[in-house]
């Protein structure tokens, strides 16, 4: 009689943002999670929204200054998951658009018009 083939029982390799050799807190851990929790309760409103005048409940903690092995509270920062995919996207070099507001200004804080 044969014996079943085993599966091959080796780790899946790491993808996404668990990939990045920088990152000192699994995003799946306990402690994350009370870091994350933390930083929501301290900052309930999305950041950027605030500072565009919007009021938008925060969702996603992103880490500031774009280094995942900072997590000092002072870098970590609680935004809505549109601003936290923007920022993500044009810190990895993407284009990133804002669109127009209902009066037809561009909502790009970095837009020329908006610029003070």
């Amino acid at each position: 009689m044969r014996k079943p083939a085993t599966p091959n029982r080796r780790p899946a390799n790491r993808s996404g943002r668990e990939a990045d050799p920088r990152r000192t807190i699994p995003l799946n851990s306990a402690a994350w999670q009370r870091l994350r929790a933390s930083v929501l309760a301290d900052e309930p409103l999305c950041r950027d929204c605030s500072n565009r005048g919007l009021i938008e409940p925060a969702t996603d903690v992103d880490h500031h200054d774009g280094d995942p092995s900072n997590n000092d509270m002072d870098n970590l920062v609680g935004l809505c998951h549109s601003c936290h995919s923007r920022k993500t996207a044009r810190d990895h070099g993407a284009r990133v658009g804002y669109g127009c507001n209902a009066h037809g200004m561009p909502m790009d804080p970095a837009h020329p018009w908006n610029r003070r």
